[in-house]
């Protein structure tokens, strides 16, 4: 897609906006989406180790005047080293040209039942041989939430039924630093490197009342370093490597009630990350218009993780609870890929990938098979067929055999035996004028894995824990329209039908085999108020009917957002007011009844606020791509 073109008529004002625009991609919960299915987002074909938080805060500081094309695949193809549905964002070029300075100052505050601020400064120095830029952002957020929760729970024949209002709150502060550099080496080499780095700090105090009373303090800290290179050679050899270090000490102390019994938990435990990335590409372009692509990744990790409680009153470590684990994770990839262009109205691609899983000196060979074939019989009219597959590995905390009290009830028990999960998805999309869609999937999740909570029927607590399903299958089917009215209103509504089947034979000798089907309907709105002065507003919403996850229930939910942004004249100064949740609806309702298991329990989040933001551009400034750390499996 041509995005300049698109986007010529949209009041949009960075790329996180402007790839809502293309066919087929809304934004759900805050992350983006195509035709109802996860997507990854790349930028100038580089896979990037960021998280999808980073992701966002990324996408939305480079402004809409960078954009040259995106390319948009239902299964990203193998050499790009991310499996599933893909957007490459392709940037216009800044090397080779005059040497300039510019760069970016934004600050945010945020009203909910808190005051939040944050802030960021960007600089950027270009020329034609060279640039570098630099970042440093800063945040102070107060959060708050709250849970109801019900449970009834049978202990040796009799039925303890108890009930739990828990209110927390948490205030924390966070910087984030990087420093990039690219380098044009001449003939069409090129060197970059990047360092990304975050520091957090703060508290979380959580107090629960009811049959199960805790008063529960964690504090600590999360130190995060990263660092990138990447070649990029004339005759299709890339290559690069990754390095990330994290680590994260909090302290627990936590004084809980239950039946008259008091107990008093002090833990201390940390999870500390080393990860080596390096990996080898190259391409082939034939003289027949194929394109043939191949290469290998490694990842090496450490995960140096421990849990100690010390007993209260002689603050020694009690080593029946206590745990401490090195474990070692290895993942070999390698792949090779071919496309070819059979017409003007058809083209293809294939690839495959092989990749080797080790743990704890356990191996797993896992294979993923990729076709991509679109076929345009006339202009306006796109037929897109695939089929991808894809694994999704455990957090490395949820692989830790360490048990985790939330309170005197609660318990979160890690699964070492957790396997990754597979999935395969095939897709067909009909896509008329770029306007209109209809689409159908099927996907098949072998050992997909969820966390399931389970009421011991020996003793009074509850024990969570991540366990892999037989299988998770789904049937879905899309449609999607935009429409314009005038000059002054565009949109787009999107929606789809689900029937979900979830089977596991055996949780704690609990079964279940459960279909459902539920339905997403979601539809963003621009209003164009006035050019002069240059005032936009969109109102956006979303409905999920009834739905299930394993033996959950989870009731319908919904979301109504709204905003008004003013642009200056000259475009570098932009001001935009935010309202969030309007009506206090995306919290979700969940509930159990099934096979001796009953509970219930609502999540009241903060998700509720108005947000004032205030951007300013120096000199023209047009953001520089960076990396950012791939957070994916770290943290609690």
């Amino acid at each position: 897609y041509d995005m300049p073109q698109l986007l010529e008529q949209q009041p949009v004002s960075n790329t996180f906006e402007a790839l809502k625009e293309l066919p087929g991609v809304m934004e759900q919960e805050g992350d983006l989406s195509l035709g109802g299915r996860e997507v990854s987002v790349i930028i100038n074909g580089k896979v990037s180790t960021m998280s999808k938080e980073q992701l966002k805060i990324l996408l939305e500081s480079i402004p809409v005047s960078r954009l040259e094309k995106a390319e948009v695949m239902a299964a990203a193809p193998a050499r790009y080293g991310i499996r599933g549905a893909m957007i490459n964002v392709v940037l216009k070029e800044t090397l080779g040209k005059k040497p300039s300075f510019s760069g970016e100052l934004q600050g945010t505050f945020q009203k909910d039942r808190h005051e939040s601020e944050k802030g960021q400064g960007v600089l950027l120095y270009t020329s034609k041989r060279f640039s570098i830029d630099a970042m440093l952002g800063y945040s102070d957020t107060r959060s708050s939430n709250s849970i109801e929760k019900k449970s009834w729970h049978m202990v040796e024949n009799q039925l303890h039924h108890l009930t739990v209002d828990t209110k927390g709150n948490g205030h924390g502060k966070r910087w984030d630093y990087r420093l990039g550099m690219d380098f044009d080496l001449g003939k069409k080499h090129r060197l970059s490197m990047v360092y990304n780095g975050n520091h957090r700090k703060g508290y979380d105090h959580t107090i629960m009342e009811g049959t199960v009373t805790s008063d529960k303090m964690m504090t600590g800290t999360r130190t995060l370093h990263n660092v990138k290179t990447d070649y990029q050679s004339s005759f299709g050899l890339s290559a690069g490597g990754d390095f990330l270090f994290y680590n994260s000490p909090t302290e627990e102390v936590i004084r809980s009630s239950l039946q008259g019994a008091e107990n008093t938990y002090n833990n201390l435990n940390n999870q500390r990350i080393n990860r080596w990335l390096f990996y080898v590409n190259q391409t082939h372009a034939l003289k027949n218009g194929t394109n043939l692509n191949y290469g290998i990744q490694f990842t090496n990790t450490h995960d140096n993780s421990y849990q100690t409680y010390l007993d209260p009153t002689t603050n020694e470590a009690i080593l029946n609870l206590s745990s401490k684990d090195l474990r070692k994770e290895y993942v070999l990839n390698l792949y090779a890929g071919a496309s070819h262009a059979f017409s003007k109205h058809l083209s293809g691609e294939v690839s495959f990938a092989s990749e080797l899983y080790d743990a704890r000196g356990r191996h797993s060979w896992h294979f993923y098979p990729t076709m991509n074939l679109i076929y345009q019989p006339a202009d306006g009219h796109t037929f897109q067929l695939s089929f991808t597959s894809d694994c999704t590995y455990p957090d490395y905390w949820h692989l830790q055999a360490l048990v985790q009290r939330m309170d005197s009830y609660t318990e979160v028990h890690g699964n070492p035996s957790l396997k990754p999960s597979s999935s395969y998805t095939f897709h067909l999309n009909y896509l008329w004028q770029n306007k209109y869609m209809i689409g159908l999937q099927y996907q098949d999740n072998p050992a997909s894995f969820n966390q399931l909570p389970y009421q011991d029927p020996g003793r009074l607590a509850e024990i969570n824990q991540f366990v892999n399903f037989d299988f998770r299958r789904s049937w879905m089917l899309q449609l999607m329209a935009s429409y314009r009215v005038g000059k002054w209103w565009n949109g787009r509504i999107f929606a789809f039908g689900l029937l979900s089947h979830d089977k596991l034979d055996d949780f704690h000798g609990i079964h279940f085999n459960r279909k459902k089907f539920s339905a997403v309907l979601t539809s963003n709105n621009t209003f164009i108020l006035s050019k002069k002065p240059n005032l936009v507003a969109n109102l956006s919403g979303r409905y999920q009917s009834k739905a299930i996850q394993g033996f959950y229930d989870i009731r319908p939910m919904g979301s109504l957002d709204a905003s008004l942004q003013w642009t200056s004249v000259n475009g570098k100064a932009k001001l935009i007011l935010k309202g969030t949740d309007l009506f206090y609806t995306t919290s979700p309702h969940t509930f159990i009844d099934w096979e001796g298991q009953r509970m219930e329990q609502r999540l009241n989040l903060d998700n509720r606020n108005v947000s004032l933001t205030f951007v300013y551009k120096i000199g023209g400034y047009k953001e520089k791509k960076r990396d950012a750390v791939d957070t994916s499996r770290i943290g609690r």
